[in-house]
């Protein structure tokens, strides 16, 4: 559905367009996260403040790296894929929500643990919308938290990469403070709005997330615009992709332009008995079918060892099979988001 800023939509209208109920909708214009006009007992929308309230107007796009289960290399894929998108000449930011804190150790970067997405997240740090000096203390926290990935002398990429790390007191914060929060999954959205809010010059937002669909999981879904799930080729890979669509399709109610952009096999052989079975089984299921991909990324020994070369693989081995295959992933991505 294409929205024209100056037109007045009924709350009908933007339901069957978006995919969302219209008691939500109503919900939100009640409590004022959109804004709305009532004529009579009926709701009326504007086509601009429906796009500032989707995101659609303006910022960064976000994008998320998720699965259930672990093992899939979602921080190697993460990292790679944001350093070719900086190559690009987009200036990216990683996130990273995982409390194992990959993308700092592939990135080569030390970590301040009072410098990490920790503090984001963190609820006694921020202030409501309508504090004195809510607009300031963003501005103060994002510029503290927003660091330079090391080695753009180097490699001209990583001088356009910026890293919020994560902290193994994600974990606590998950478990205790992140609670409060009602609902607690508007956490991360309210983060990327501020930014947003702040002019920073930032074209997209890469999201590493854990392996698992807990709250930290669901406020990257709740922020994102776009989701890229790899997987190992196994049972269980597949188990983990069906329990994240599933998960994906209720988020949708809330963040209607969340959209699939690929489901991506990680250690595959074309020349396996299971590489074949594996696609072939998420080909006959409805709700993985249409994003899976026809680029892989094969089962190569450097991309195992990708923490040990310093750099991101796509930087160390630009030449190496690995590398051409995370291209081909993001060409696939990059034109179903277009």
């Amino acid at each position: 559905m294409e929205i024209e800023v100056g037109k007045m939509y009924t709350l009908r209208e933007l339901a069957g367009g978006f995919n969302v109920s219209e008691r939500t909708l109503t919900r939100k214009l009640e409590v004022g996260e959109l804004r709305g006009y009532k004529v009579g007992n009926q709701w009326r929308v504007r086509g601009r403040d429906w796009l500032e309230y989707t995101g659609a107007v303006s910022g960064p796009r976000v994008f998320v790296v998720a699965n259930a289960k672990g093992g899939a290399g979602k921080s190697t894929f993460t990292t790679n894929l944001a350093v070719l998108r900086a190559a690009e000449g987009v200036r990216v930011l990683l996130l990273d929500l995982d409390p194992q804190g990959h993308l700092a150790t592939l990135l080569n970067m030390p970590v301040d643990p009072d410098r990490t997405t920790v503090q984001l997240l963190n609820e006694e740090l921020r202030l409501p919308r309508t504090a004195p000096g809510h607009r300031d203390r963003w501005h103060t926290l994002w510029t503290d938290l927003l660091q330079p990935v090391p080695g753009g002398g180097e490699h001209e990429a990583l001088s356009r990469l910026f890293l919020v790390p994560a902290h193994n007191d994600l974990a606590d914060l998950e478990r205790a403070n992140f609670h409060r929060s009602k609902p607690i999954e508007y956490t991360l959205r309210e983060a990327l709005d501020a930014l947003t809010g702040l002019n920073v010059d930032i074209d997209e937002v890469w999201i590493d997330t854990p392996p698992n669909l807990g709250p930290l999981t669901r406020n990257a879904l709740m922020a994102a615009h776009y989701v890229v799930s790899p997987f190992a080729k196994s049972d269980l890979g597949l188990d983990g992709l069906e329990r994240l669509m599933v998960l994906v399709e209720q988020y949708l109610e809330f963040n209607p332009f969340l959209r699939v952009a690929g489901l991506v096999m990680n250690y595959g052989n074309p020349r396996t008995i299971m590489h074949n079975e594996i696609r072939e089984t998420i080909k006959g299921r409805a709700s993985l079918a249409p994003y899976l991909l026809e680029a892989y990324v094969s089962e190569a020994e450097r991309f195992n060892q990708a923490p040990r070369l310093g750099v991101p693989l796509v930087l160390a081995e630009p030449n190496s099979s690995s590398a051409h295959e995370l291209r081909r992933v993001l060409q696939e991505v990059a034109a179903r988001v277009q």
